[in-house]
């Protein structure tokens, strides 16, 4: 019963973005690759999900932003090994909203 609400759920998230711009980096090199879930923990914050699909993990962030059309979304999914080591990431979603996941490095004040 739990799995098929956490399908219901994906699917519903799916249908929720297809209206919205998608940007995907699918097979696309990330320097997350082979890191572990605390690398992407320690850019984004915690995670807003994590699920168990077709034996599958993952974790998922979402960010949004105020347009004139309302709030748009992006969600950033994380797919993970049995280690918690970071295999594939996917964007998908509004493009201004995918762009609050973009890392930003600032230098700082060296005395």
């Amino acid at each position: 019963m739990a799995r098929a609400s956490l399908r219901v759920a994906a699917l519903a998230l799916a249908a929720f973005t297809a209206g919205c711009a998608t940007e995907f980096e699918g097979e696309r090199p990330s320097s997350l690759y082979g890191q572990h879930t605390d690398a992407a923990v320690a850019l984004y914050g915690p995670w807003d999900e994590a699920l168990n699909l077709n034996g599958q993990r993952y974790y998922l962030w979402r960010r949004s932003v105020e347009t004139d059309e309302g709030l748009r979304f992006c969600e950033l999914r994380l797919e993970v090994t049995e280690r918690n080591v970071i295999a594939r990431r996917l964007l998908q979603g509004y493009p201004d909203a995918c762009q609050l996941f973009a890392a930003r490095f600032v230098a700082g004040d060296r005395n």
